[in-house]
């Protein structure tokens, strides 16, 4: 009963296979989670300003604001936010309060936020629209 040298054990190669294998997606997950950890709060930022702009537009009529009013709101909310948007790049379209019109109120920012990585840099677009259209 001899046994060759260069025979190998099938299971050792399976489990060399494996601990790669293994290795391999745990690298894929902490790289998705390092990207998620960097992008998620920019567009977390995006959605709650999305949201104070839309409760603005729906009682900027009934409050009588003017559109400077309603820029200065939705700066203050910016500034509380961090998100990089000058008062300049909002824009607040609201016409003469009068019944034609029915105190339409359109609310636009376009920004951008940009997340670095190691050698690279995300170039991420906002464009938040907020509107009373529907009341």
């Amino acid at each position: 009963m001899s046994h060759s040298t260069t025979q190998r054990d099938p299971g050792r190669a399976q489990r060399g296979d494996g601990k790669l294998g293994s290795l391999i997606f745990l690298l894929i997950v902490l790289a998705a989670l390092y990207a998620g950890y960097k992008i998620v709060p920019a567009y977390y930022d995006n959605y709650q300003l999305q949201d104070a702009m839309q409760t603005e537009a729906r009682f900027a009529f009934a409050s009588k604001n003017s559109a400077a009013e309603v820029q200065d709101d939705i700066y203050k909310e910016v500034q509380k936010l961090g998100v990089p948007v000058d008062k300049k790049d909002i824009v607040v379209r609201f016409p003469d309060k009068t019944v034609s019109n029915n105190g339409a109120v359109d609310i636009d920012i376009t920004y951008y936020v940009d997340v670095t990585f190691p050698n690279y840099t995300l170039h991420l677009d906002f464009h938040p629209h907020a509107d009373n259209h529907s009341i």
